[in-house]
């Protein structure tokens, strides 16, 4: 790597903090506007600036300049995040603004060359984060701004930008099988980064005049500009070398992550047409706990090996066992079924009990691994 963050392994960890923190308040309350906004402005939040450390500067070949306002950035996000566990929104708010904002100020410092794909999504990311924060602050003073939108600006603007963007370079790296082969798939690869533009301004909109069903049209868009990408990922880098690599741990948490989102997005669709509110805390489910979760769990699996190596002195150390890490998922994915199942029967807390004990197990595992990756 030509950058290493040292501040994003803290990300991952306060993100994972954050997680805990909102699955225990589900367990505990089953206020889905509380832990939901932990789950957003917190574990996924905080994942996404401490990647974006890592990744922008790297995707730029550039050195992070006045690295020690990483520092302050991730202070201030603890503190934000202290505050959304209390339930107090009002400091929380602000708090998220300014590391954001700061965060932004920071990290587009590095950003000249917008040329490949996948900076163009992360930019676009960059740019929603901006305003995510700036509605979510606004949403406390104003009666037009609801809480709604800050969120969703966040969940599709920036989330799906990001890991559409990240997975763009990362899924054809590791499969060493470019996306878009023919002269008509590189056109419809390219121009559906404008096409995902539209369909987040779609969406914010929907919400700004509160017409359901004009977002649950959009919802279906999204849905199918996931399924394209998602058919690309899988004809032309998985399938061509799938016989002789199989599918590592880290694009199935990916390709979960995806087919959750769809689920999600469904979801959502159906609460716009009938109205059906009562369907919320199922689309926090799957976007956050499922898209978000399993995602990023790849995500963080394929990048923190690969920042603790860079930051080694002597570069010795073996990878992270692949069968240890195929378990872990099969382990990790059948206790989300369970999670679901007792969510929908009404035993919530049991199922989000058994899912809080396997992530801490995949947790506590991963971390076991990363430190002797470290130490040897």
């Amino acid at each position: 790597m030509f950058y290493v963050s040292k501040i994003t392994p803290f990300f991952f960890i306060l993100a994972f903090i954050d997680l805990f923190a909102s699955l225990f308040i589900k367990a505990k309350t089953g206020n889905y506007i509380h832990y939901g906004q932990i789950g957003v402005f917190g574990f996924i939040l905080h994942t996404i600036l401490g990647a974006f450390y890592q990744i922008v500067p790297n995707s730029q070949q550039k050195k992070l300049p006045l690295t020690w306002i990483s520092n302050i950035v991730f202070i201030i996000s603890i503190l934000s995040s202290v505050y959304l566990y209390m339930g107090n929104f009002e400091i929380a708010y602000f708090f998220v603004a300014s590391s954001v904002l700061i965060f932004a100020l920071h990290i587009l410092t590095v950003v000249k060359d917008v040329s490949s794909l996948t900076v163009k999504y992360i930019l676009s990311a960059v740019i929603f984060l901006i305003f995510s924060s700036i509605f979510l602050f606004l949403s406390l003073k104003q009666e037009g701004f609801s809480i709604q939108i800050a969120i969703h600006t966040f969940t599709v603007g920036v989330m799906i930008n990001a890991i559409l963007g990240v997975q763009t370079a990362w899924i054809p790296m590791i499969y060493m099988q470019p996306l878009g082969k023919t002269k008509t798939g590189k056109f419809i690869i390219n121009n559906l980064f404008y096409i995902q533009q539209l369909v987040v301004l779609g969406i914010i909109f929907s919400f700004f005049i509160r017409d359901y069903k004009f977002l649950a049209g959009f919802a279906l868009f999204e849905f199918a500009v996931i399924f394209l990408f998602l058919k690309f990922i899988f004809f032309d880098s998985i399938k061509p070398q799938i016989k002789l690599h199989g599918i590592p741990y880290t694009v199935k948490y990916f390709i979960t992550g995806h087919v959750f989102l769809l689920v999600g997005l469904i979801i959502a669709h159906v609460i716009g047409v009938a109205n059906l509110f009562t369907l919320i805390p199922y689309h926090i489910d799957f976007m956050v706990y499922g898209f978000g979760l399993f995602t990023i769990i790849g995500g963080m699996l394929h990048l923190t090996p690969r920042i603790i190596f860079s930051m080694k002195e002597n570069k010795k150390g073996a990878p992270l066992s692949r069968n240890k890490f195929e378990n872990l998922y099969k382990f990790l994915i059948t206790s989300y079924i369970i999670f679901i199942g007792l969510d929908i029967y009404g035993l919530s807390i049991y199922g989000t009990l058994i899912f809080i004990f396997a992530i801490l197990i995949l947790f506590i595992l991963s971390t076991i691994d990363f430190i002797k990756l470290y130490k040897a």
